[in-house]
């Protein structure tokens, strides 16, 4: 098992004997990480970024801390640690890029979150399950494009998606470096945090599932 599964697995068995278990899942370990990625961060930003209370953020940086993962500077706040991102970079085999999106072109104008998936875990689940994982974790709804002979494609629904949606075509090829094979998840809600939470909890299913 990868650091990656055994920090996840773990973390999701939460032994508190006195109040409830901390409100933060494996999802918002994910994001915490990621966006300690691109540098440090002080709890109550993170806090706000994770759509966490204080207590809870603060609960799931004491259990990143204490697996050595993260590192917390009264001035500087949160950083990654060596081993920290050696999770990160197991976490990028997987999930190459992500952004917040827009899937206006498909009438749909709730807040989008697009996560970019590269390996042979997403082919062997049902499209429908990993929509499952999506709304379970906060999304409304999460379209699963594919990549093929440099077309873009959305399975068992149309083979390519640019005769007629060319601009959400143009626009999935200007915010990612695609290779064929690769998947891209856009999931929705009516709270932007949700679309993330949502869309990367599929991406992350991916992982365990591989």
């Amino acid at each position: 098992m990868t650091r990656l599964k055994t920090l996840l697995t773990e973390l999701s068995r939460y032994e508190i004997p006195k109040g409830p278990s901390p409100a933060f899942t494996p999802v918002h370990i994910v994001k915490a990480l990621l966006l300690l990625e691109k540098g440090s961060m002080g709890r109550q930003s993170m806090s706000k970024m994770l759509g966490l209370g204080e207590g809870s953020a603060r609960t799931l940086v004491k259990k990143l801390t204490e697996r050595a993962l993260v590192s917390v500077d009264p001035v500087g706040g949160c950083n990654l640690t060596n081993e920290g991102r050696l999770i990160v970079n197991e976490l990028r085999q997987t999930i190459l890029s992500s952004k917040e999106f827009t899937l206006e072109d498909f009438d749909i104008k709730l807040p989008s979150f697009a996560v970019q998936i590269r390996g042979p875990s997403a082919f062997t689940i049902p499209i429908t399950k990993l929509r499952d994982v999506a709304v379970r974790n906060g999304a409304e709804g999460m379209l699963v494009f594919t990549v093929k002979d440099s077309k873009i494609s959305l399975p068992m629904i149309v083979d390519d998606v640019s005769k007629d949606y060319p601009k959400l075509v143009s626009l999935i090829k200007n915010s990612f470096l695609l290779e064929d094979g690769d998947f891209i998840f856009i999931g929705f809600a009516e709270d932007k945090n949700a679309a993330e939470l949502g869309t990367l909890a599929a991406a992350l299913f991916c992982i365990l599932e591989s």
